[in-house]
């Protein structure tokens, strides 16, 4: 007799009690999963391996496996025997997810017999309704479940809420967790040592950097972590844990396919037992970390491990004026709340409508990923939260960005805020044009407010078609085919103004 209930108690009891007459039913389950081996991938899903020893008879034998994966592919599932490869054979495959619950019981107890006790009393009666019903909205339809049953009892139909549900036995076809079932044939009988993989969601993991800049801004440490999260609905006890950096193609429901990104460690410099937990290969056009050591990963946990050490890495930081990197957009700035921006400078008194509204210099940093400069492998996407200590010597964050899948010898650039002290203004002083050509003259002034040390900006200007400086008054450098840098060093407490003219074709 199984007691069900809306009280979490009681319907604890029950579902232990639904387990032991559900398990008095079927064949005995294979062993519990030794050594599995986990690939995770950043894009919220893993590649589960799945090793067994299994006793099957000489012809037909069918295996029940209940511990997999809640979020299972039943799709991607692939059994093999390891001892005998060519000698067993699939002939079925089936993934069981109708789960033991209140609901799913008094949907075939329609038509039966049933107990209930309501406000002390006990009553019974043929239970005339299901709990899930399909309500059709045009033409599509949604599950909605039923507040209220009807009963037939000896004194006519009850309508009731029911409480407390009494049922002899749990119907057949349903399973206390997840099952996948295999109808196999083999050619001989014995334990044989099977592998079991699929592909399950919600397991992921994320790196994670945190660096430290020192004093006057020219080195920074690394440290990294790898965060991994599992809510797959299953533990993976002892496992050999990999992870996968590379943008990944896997193809969503609906057809289309995406590239995920996975997200790798750096290696560690000054920390040799961070260095050595992970080994790193290339794999097919991505890269593979195996960790060293075997670890548990718990359904419903979050595990942190320690990726990088990285001391003294060389830093470079600049700053970039850039008043009109949002051309495109900015006529939205101030006026269109939907945006969720508000311009100070728009529509202000005595701003005219050649004066750019941007005064923001931007502040950059940047590493080179080089052997030379302490690290030199190739680095993942993650976030990198950089701090600084202050005149007390406590770190306090000045800013994070997201960094991309970056090889060796390549430059990672982190864009951390803007200058407070660091102010730029821009014009258009003169417009002319013809019918062959628009030329245009324009004035950027910068200046530092700070108390001391000079600094040197990068005013940018963008610029499009067939064009050419005619003039300027200071050096300029060709970015590339539509943008010029004018590097402009200002002293502290100090200005420096820009001028240049601009003459584009209109041929």
């Amino acid at each position: 007799m199984t007691l069900l209930s809306t009280g979490f108690s009681r319907r604890f009891a029950a579902s232990l009690c639904v387990t032991s007459l559900l398990f008095s039913n079927l064949v005995s389950l294979p062993a519990f999963a030794k050594d599995p081996e986990l690939t995770v991938y950043n894009q919220n899903f893993a590649l589960v391996k799945d090793y067994r020893d299994i006793p099957l008879k000489s012809g037909r034998s069918t295996v029940f496996l209940d511990d997999v994966a809640a979020l299972i592919d039943p799709t991607s599932v692939h059994f093999k025997s390891l001892t005998d490869p060519g000698g067993v054979g699939v002939l079925e495959q089936n993934f069981r997810y109708d789960l033991i619950s209140k609901s799913n019981i008094l949907d075939r107890m329609v038509g039966k017999k049933i107990k209930f006790r309501k406000d002390g009393v006990t009553r019974e009666g043929i239970l005339l309704n299901p709990v899930t019903n399909y309500v059709r909205s045009g033409n599509s339809s949604h599950k909605t479940n039923t507040h209220e049953f009807a009963v037939q009892t000896d004194e006519g139909v009850l309508l009731t809420s029911l409480g407390e549900v009494i049922v002899n036995e749990v119907p057949e076809g349903l399973y206390p967790r997840p099952t996948l079932m295999w109808n196999l044939i083999s050619d001989k009988g014995g334990t044989h040592k099977t592998e079991v993989s699929y592909l399950t969601d919600n397991v992921k993991w994320d790196c994670d950097y945190v660096a430290v800049i020192n004093d006057d801004d020219t080195e920074i440490d690394l440290t990294g972590w790898v965060t991994l999260d599992n809510q797959s609905g299953a533990s993976y006890e002892n496992a050999r844990l990999k992870l996968v950096a590379g943008d990944v193609q896997k193809i969503e429901p609906g057809g289309r396919g995406n590239a995920y990104a996975g997200r790798v460690a750096m290696k560690s410099i000054a920390m040799d037992e961070a260095r050595e937990q992970f080994k790193e290969e290339s794999f097919f056009e991505y890269h593979l970390y195996t960790m060293k050591d075997r670890v548990t990963v718990a359904n419903n946990e979050t595990k942190q491990v320690t990726l990088v050490s990285a001391n003294n890495v060389p830093l470079t930081k600049k700053y970039i004026y850039d008043p009109d990197r949002s051309q495109y957009t900015t006529w939205l700035r101030g006026h269109n709340h939907y945006f969720g921006t508000f311009d100070y400078y728009y529509n202000r008194p005595g701003q005219g409508s050649d004066t750019s509204t941007y005064k923001k210099v931007n502040t950059l940093v940047s590493i080179k990923n080089s052997k030379n400069n302490n690290l030199g492998i190739p680095l993942p996407k993650g976030k990198v939260r950089v701090n600084k200590a202050d005149s007390s010597g406590s770190l306090q964050f000045v800013g994070e960005d997201m960094i991309d899948h970056t090889p060796n010898d390549e430059t990672i650039e982190l864009y951390l805020g803007d200058a407070f002290d660091l102010v730029g203004e821009k014009k258009m002083m003169n417009y002319r044009r013809d019918t062959d050509w628009i030329e245009q003259t324009y004035e950027v002034k910068l200046k530092n407010r700070k108390k001391s040390g000079s600094v040197t900006i990068n005013a940018l200007e963008h610029t499009f078609g067939d064009w050419k400086i005619v003039g300027s008054s200071h050096k300029w450098e060709k970015m590339d085919a539509h943008t010029i840098s004018f590097p402009v060093t200002v002293p502290a407490g100090g200005e420096q103004t820009v001028s240049y003219t601009i003459k584009i074709s209109r041929k």
